[in-house]
C-alpha cells in the first residue's frame, strides 16, 4: 500500500487482507485436524478405516513384512469400475518384504483410505511402491505396522 492512499483505502484493504487470511485458515484447519485424528483400531489389533499417510513396520520376523499383490488384480485397480479377484490376500505372491523399522507410504487412491479388506474382511494397507498408483498389500494390525505422527 503506497502512503499517498487515504485512510479509508487502506482501512478497506487491512479488512480485506483480514478477511483473506482468515478464509484460507479456515480452509485449511480441517485437513490439519484429518491428519492429527488418533488412528483406530480393534481388540485384535486390525486397524479400522483411515486415512493416515505414514507407518513403521513393527514386525519382529526376521524375514520382514511381507507385502502381496496378484497378478489378477487389474492395472486400473483403482477405477471405479475395477472387477477385483477373490480378495484372499494371504495366499498371493510375495513382491515385497520391509524390514523391522522400515517407514511406509500408505496409497490413498481413489477415495482418500489407504486400506483394503481381504475375503475375511481383515484390513490391508496399501502400501506405495512405485509411480501409477503401484502398490502392494500389507496386513495393516498392530503386531505388523503402527501409524507414525
Amino acid at each position: 500500500m503506497s502512503s499517498g492512499q487515504s485512510p479509508r483505502l487502506r482501512n478497506m484493504a487491512m479488512k480485506s487482507l483480514t478477511l483473506t487470511a482468515l478464509l484460507v485458515s479456515t480452509a485449511i484447519a480441517p485437513v490439519a485436524l484429518a491428519e492429527s485424528a488418533p488412528v483406530q483400531y480393534d481388540a485384535n489389533g486390525d486397524y479400522l478405516s483411515t486415512d493416515h499417510l505414514y507407518w513403521t513396520v513393527t514386525d519382529p520376523d526376521e524375514n520382514g513384512l511381507n507385502c502381496r499383490w496378484s497378478e489378477d488384480m487389474p492395472e486400473a485397480w483403482y477405477a471405479p469400475d475395477a472387477q477385483f479377484p477373490l480378495m484372499n490376500v494371504r495366499e498371493w505372491e510375495v513382491v515385497r518384504s520391509f524390514d523391522y523399522g522400515t517407514v511406509l507410504m500408505a496409497n490413498r487412491t481413489p477415495a482418500g483410505f489407504v486400506t483394503l479388506n481381504d475375503d475375511r474382511g481383515l484390513p490391508w494397507l496399501k502400501v506405495s511402491i512405485g509411480d501409477n498408483d503401484e502398490i502392494c498389500l500389507a496386513r495393516a494390525n498392530r503386531d505388523f505396522i503402527r501409524p507414525l505422527d
